[in-house]
């Protein structure tokens, strides 16, 4: 695997952590709002190819179907921290990869140098 592949790759799993952290915020913001509906951003791997590899994170709203009981805004608060602790790890391990990355690259050049 290329080291661009391995970059890319990180770079967008940081991104789609980055999203699912924002629809966690969304989702807490609106708690207490009446009808409203949690929204959920869904990550997708994308294959090495053309256009690199990575992750996808493509934004969800309910149709009309709440992910809670239906009663007030249907967010479970509980859930939304452990999705929050969850994106917190995956966005420390992709840091990682990006960091090793770097080391592998420095030591890379040292040696061609």
């Amino acid at each position: 695997m290329a080291i661009q592949n391995v970059l890319s790759t990180a770079v967008s799993g940081l991104f789609a952590q980055s999203a699912r952290a924002a629809e966690i915020a969304h989702n807490v913001a609106n708690l207490n709002s009446e009808g409203f509906k949690p929204v959920e951003v869904l990550t997708v791997s994308i294959q090495a190819g053309e256009e690199g590899a990575g992750v996808s994170a493509r934004r969800r709203e309910p149709d009309g179907q709440a992910f809670g009981d239906g009663e007030g805004g249907d967010t479970e608060l509980a859930r939304e921290f452990v999705k929050l602790i969850e994106i917190e790890i995956a966005y420390k391990a992709n840091a990682q990869v990006l960091r090793a990355a770097e080391t592998t690259l420095g030591r890379a050049i040292d040696l061609v140098a």
